[in-house]
């Protein structure tokens, strides 16, 4: 659940945020400390649930960056030129007296398979059916074998059980040297809160592979640490942090997945159903850092070396990530390391004055404003949120 926090509110903070509000919806950010009981806001039920709760935001962030300049009458028809009209809809989410959000765990049937999200007032309709399935084809025949491997995590006209999605992705990694491919693949055999029992054809993959296909990333050696941990391996526990720590940045790629679905080119009236999709993408399986957090708190438990390790580990999370995520967990494990809370208190004040990235500028042709905002996912996939940020916080204020 932790992790699960960080991502929605650090991960896409920079994209989703702004133009939530630009919309009037209420938004609040939780803390980036590790060490706060209040970083980890509570979500109830299954772990599927943040993609599904996050597919009417990302709808309506998207009509957020529609240009004020479209003229009226366009307006009007909008939602049917763009396939708004065809989305499902979804009740608001509900907050209990502390603002916890309940989620509805989606309920399967019975060949494993959710093709109900929890919720849903109105059914989707025959173009958004069509959508996913064009979407689907895009996506199987792109030459990016990334593309490919995320038709099969997403699994769009919704014929795959999970574990036969896990199989498909396994082989997909085991094609290539593609990193990405390799470690959407780990990554969704490593979620056990999904799949209890991941499919033999996992125990093929190890982290070392990835390492070797992504040298100087820590993602991979953040997955071993776990690994380590669960086998009570101590001494791969131990190579682990050592590579961690030697380690030259925090690649996470949050945006990855949202980026290959946005990179497709549908027609205007599969905009509103590839913008969902976006929102499915962002919930692809992200790191574990429980296992490393664990280690360093508390100053390592009174261990100088290890202390010392932490705070490297620390220095190329919060100075050498992609995404404002590992930034802040830098900053923490830094705090939790060495107590010094000069770094978290930096990324607080970044988070209190964070501008979001401008969206592509849409123009006024029919759903630009839909289309500006797919490009943005790439963007962000291209050149790395924190970059973005980063520009947009030195841009001149309007």
């Amino acid at each position: 659940m932790l992790l699960l926090a960080c991502v929605l509110s650090l991960g896409g903070w920079v994209v989703v945020a702004p133009a939530l509000r630009g919309t009037g919806r209420d938004v609040v950010e939780p803390p980036a400390d590790l060490s706060s009981s209040e970083a980890a806001p509570t979500r109830r039920a299954g772990a599927a649930a943040p993609a599904a709760s996050a597919m009417p935001a990302v709808a309506g962030a998207a009509r957020a960056f529609v240009p004020q300049a479209v003229d009226a009458r366009a307006a009007e028809t909008t939602d049917a030129r763009c396939g708004e009209d065809q989305l499902p809809v979804y009740r608001p989410a509900e907050r209990d007296a502390d603002g916890a959000i309940h989620v509805e765990a989606p309920v399967p049937d019975p060949d494993g398979i959710v093709r109900r999200l929890p919720g849903e007032i109105k059914s989707a309709g025959v173009g958004y059916t069509g959508a996913m399935s064009r979407l689907d084809a895009a996506l199987r025949s792109s030459g990016d074998p990334f593309d490919r491997a995320m038709a099969d995590w997403l699994d769009l006209d919704l014929i795959e059980p999970p574990v036969r999605r896990q199989e498909a992705l396994v082989r997909d990694a085991v094609a290539t040297s593609d990193a990405r491919v390799y470690g959407l693949a780990y990554a969704a055999c490593n979620v056990p809160a999904v799949v209890p029992d991941a499919p033999p054809a996992c125990a093929e993959l190890s982290p070392d592979v990835w390492a070797q296909l992504d040298p100087g990333n820590a993602k991979p050696w953040l997955y071993a640490l776990q690994r380590a941990d669960a086998a009570g391996d101590v001494a791969a526990g131990r190579v682990a942090l050592d590579r961690l720590a030697g380690s030259t940045r925090l690649d996470v790629r949050f945006h990855a997945g949202a980026a290959a679905v946005a990179r497709q080119r549908l027609g205007d009236a599969d905009l509103a159903a590839q913008s969902m999709t976006v929102a499915r993408a962002l919930g692809m399986p992200q790191p574990p850092f429980q296992a490393l957090t664990a280690r360093c708190r508390d100053g390592a438990g009174g261990d100088p070396a290890l202390a010392a390790t932490c705070a490297r580990i620390a220095d190329v999370f919060y100075e050498h990530s992609d995404t404002y995520m590992g930034r802040a967990i830098g900053a923490s494990l830094h705090k939790i390391a060495t107590g010094d809370a000069g770094w978290l208190d930096r990324v607080h004040q970044e988070q209190r004055e964070r501008r979001g990235p401008d969206a592509v500028a849409p123009g006024n042709a029919p759903c630009a404003g839909q289309r500006a905002f797919l490009a943005l996912f790439v963007r962000l996939d291209e050149v790395g949120e924190t970059h973005l940020a980063r520009q947009a916080a030195s841009a001149p204020r309007p």
